[in-house]
Order: C-alpha cells, then sequence, then structure tokens
C-alpha cells in the first residue's frame, strides 16, 4: 500500500471526510495524531458492500479544529453527531481505533437513534494508575513542550520494531501521518484521551446493538483483557483477539481484521433484518 490520499468533502461544521462504496452507512474514525487515511486497507474492503465515510477527526487532517479550546470527548461525539445527522442523515455502523473507539463508543450511548452498530478496535477500559500516569504525562508535554518529539516514541509504542517488512512499511507511513498532524490538533486530542476512559459500565450495558471490540494481544495499553471486559457488558457484545498484532493493526494485520469487521457487518444487516422480519 502507497500513501494514497483520499479525496475529501468538507461539512459545514468543519468535518472533513471522504465518500466511497454504496449501501448502508459505516463511519471510520481514526485514533489521535493520525488521519483518514488509516483505514485505507479497511476502505477497499468494506466499500464492496457499504457507503464507506472516513472522517478526519477535530483538528486533524483537513477537519477544523473546535471552536472552544476547552472542548472535551463529548464535545467531539457531538460534533460528530451533527455531522452524521446533516450529511448521513441515517443510522450508521461507526468504527472507532484507540480515542476513535472513545467516540465511537459514547456516540452509541448517546446517539442511539443514529447508532446501528459499534465496532471499538484497540479500545481502553479503567486503565491501571501507572498507565493513567504515564499517558497524562505524554499529554501533559505534548501541550507544555511541543517542541519535544511526538513521532518516534508512538511509533516504538504502536509498532513492533522486529516485525515484518509490511510492518516496516507500515510503520514509515504511520510516521509521515503523525510528522504532519496539525500540532494543536495532536496535542488537545490527546490530552483527551489521557482524561477519558471508556463510558461508565451502566452506559455499556445500555448499548443495545451489536458491539464488538477488537484489539492485539501486543497491544498492552489496550489489552485483550480489557476488550473481553467490555464486550461481557454489553447486552451484544462480542470480542476478537488478532494473533500476533499490536495497536495499529488495522495498518498491520488487514487482511485478518477484515475479515472480522465484515462479518461484523453482515451480523448487524442480519439482527436488522430479523428486526423487520417480527
Amino acid at each position: 500500500m502507497t500513501s494514497k490520499i483520499l479525496q475529501r468533502y468538507k461539512a459545514a461544521n468543519g468535518i472533513a471526510y471522504s465518500k466511497s462504496g454504496s449501501g448502508e452507512p459505516i463511519v471510520l474514525i481514526h485514533g489521535v495524531g493520525l488521519r483518514a487515511e488509516a483505514w485505507l486497507q479497511q476502505i477497499s474492503e468494506l466499500t464492496k458492500t457499504n457507503t464507506v465515510y472516513a472522517i478526519d477527526m477535530p483538528g486533524h487532517g483537513e477537519s477544523e479544529l473546535l471552536a472552544n479550546d476547552k472542548a472535551n470527548l463529548v464535545d467531539y461525539v457531538d460534533t460528530i453527531a451533527d455531522w452524521v445527522k446533516a450529511v448521513i442523515k441515517a443510522p450508521v455502523i461507526i468504527f472507532g481505533h484507540s480515542m476513535g473507539s472513545m467516540i465511537a463508543l459514547n456516540f452509541a450511548v448517546r446517539y442511539s437513534a443514529l447508532c446501528a452498530g459499534v465496532c471499538a478496535l484497540n479500545a481502553v477500559y479503567r486503565r491501571s494508575d501507572k498507565a493513567t500516569n504515564a499517558v497524562q504525562q505524554r499529554a501533559w508535554a505534548m501541550i507544555h513542550h511541543p517542541e519535544l518529539d511526538r513521532v518516534e516514541a508512538p511509533i516504538k509504542r504502536w509498532f513492533n520494531q522486529n516485525g515484518s517488512s509490511f510492518e516496516k512499511k507500515m510503520s514509515e507511513l504511520c510516521q509521515s501521518w503523525l510528522a504532519i498532524a496539525p500540532a494543536e490538533g495532536y496535542a488537545r486530542a490527546y490530552y483527551i484521551f489521557s482524561e477519558n476512559d471508556a463510558p461508565a459500565d451502566d452506559a455499556l450495558s445500555e448499548i443495545k446493538v451489536p458491539v464488538t471490540f477488537i484489539t492485539g494481544d501486543n497491544d498492552h495499553n489496550s489489552s485483550a483483557e480489557m476488550s473481553q471486559q467490555m464486550a461481557s457488558i454489553c447486552p451484544n457484545g462480542s470480542y476478537v483477539v488478532i494473533p500476533h498484532s499490536g495497536h495499529m493493526l488495522q495498518l498491520t494485520h488487514p487482511e485478518e481484521l477484515n475479515l472480522v469487521l465484515v462479518k461484523f457487518v453482515q451480523n448487524v444487516k442480519n439482527k436488522e433484518t430479523q428486526h423487520d422480519c417480527n
């Protein structure tokens, strides 16, 4: 895969997005510091059956920063929900990665009528005190010392430095995205990510649509145990662990991941058909 650039459209509320394929809508939300292109290897598969919208998170890619410099996670969720209402005007299957998973899960909680299903990749759940302290220290440094490295350290956390040649190529591609990420948007989002977690357990238990949690067995900050715990709380929850993968599995293990995503989308459609027949 090369560093293909997706064609963008711009919504009135500042969200930049790509649109391709036809069928029921799927929305893809990337993680901190990235951009819509992080999903390229999923878009090519999902567009065979669905209309796929890949957004730039606020303050990333070509999306505008939120006007409120004190914006919190709910503001990100509400902004994306407003975009769904204005542009798609129908319930969506929403996929998120890392902070994008936080947004996707909260979207399902706050906007249940707009959500047909949720896929949460590499989601965090009840971080340990040690992990919380580490991520908050990184967020503080990013805000107060923007001159410090914001590329090499995450690459080392996210990718296996002794991985395959393909993983090395994906690492280099991801590194190029982090290097051009808007500094303020990156820092703001990382601060919000550091201060938040998955929705409360009682909120997770209220998500009635199908939800699947996917992570890599080498992702220690978004562990398999976290995905399993969240899946056990959601009434229609499931989880999948992709072997030999880490935090950026949509880049490093696209074939394995795409099989899971296609199956999940079909499961959502089957449940919708069953509901229509009842």
